[in-house]
């Protein structure tokens, strides 16, 4: 896989990756651990790969929407590298803005500032060796299939702009066959594995997360 960057040096700014299936509870967890910091005191923003799918202007409407989303080759990883380095090195950055319901990235972009602590998630957030390199902890989200798959079905209708029929079909033509393939390989590279088949987040999970970003950062 070709090198994208070089690693930035960081003082005292954290960056964490957070990875899991669909439907996992990743940017759940993700908001809810930088709504905790931010009671600390320490400002974090969330870095979502959603944004970084490739843009598609090229084809047709038809052809985006039959397009695998959910292959790690769908994601422009050499640019989400370059603005996580920008971000870790204090500068601001212009962040794309994907639109869903046309299948391609928006023209709009939204500026995302830097902070103390960076949280990464998508589905291949711990995929590629250049992302990796970039983290000072990796997490990954696990999920039971049932409880996935109707948490994605519900925001793929409610958020997404799909109907039934349509979200079926992606699940089962490329969501889970992608998943087993892809991304389930890369909870190897996490330090710590998180089980989620409820309502809630385990409070233990974030737990030890908040104690170890409020040490970093004291």
């Amino acid at each position: 896989m070709p090198q994208y960057g070089r690693r930035v040096k960081r003082t005292k700014r954290f960056v964490v990756g957070i990875a899991g299936g669909s439907g996992s509870g990743k940017t759940t967890l993700a908001r809810r651990l930088l709504e905790t910091i931010r009671r600390s005191g320490i400002q974090g923003r969330l870095f979502s790969l959603d944004n970084y799918y490739k843009p598609l202007d090229q084809l047709s409407l038809a052809e985006r929407k039959a397009f695998n989303f959910d292959h790690p080759d769908a994601i422009d990883f050499p640019l989400a590298v370059e603005h996580i380095q920008t971000l870790c090195s204090g500068r601001s950055v212009r962040q794309p803005v994907y639109d869903f319901k046309l299948y391609t990235r928006s023209r709009k972009s939204i500026l995302l500032k830097p902070g103390g602590l960076i949280v990464v998630e998508g589905l291949y957030a711990l995929y590629p060796p250049e992302l990796l390199a970039l983290y000072d902890y990796k997490v990954f989200v696990s999920t039971g299939t049932a409880t996935a798959v109707l948490r994605r079905v519900h925001r793929d209708i409610l958020e997404r702009g799909r109907s039934i029929a349509q979200a079926k079909h992606q699940i089962l033509g490329t969501v889970l066959p992608m998943h087993e393939s892809f991304v389930l390989p890369t909870q190897k590279n996490a330090h710590f594995s998180i089980d989620w088949d409820g309502e809630e987040i385990p409070e233990k999970a974030t737990e030890g997360l908040v104690r170890m970003l409020r040490d970093h950062f004291r």
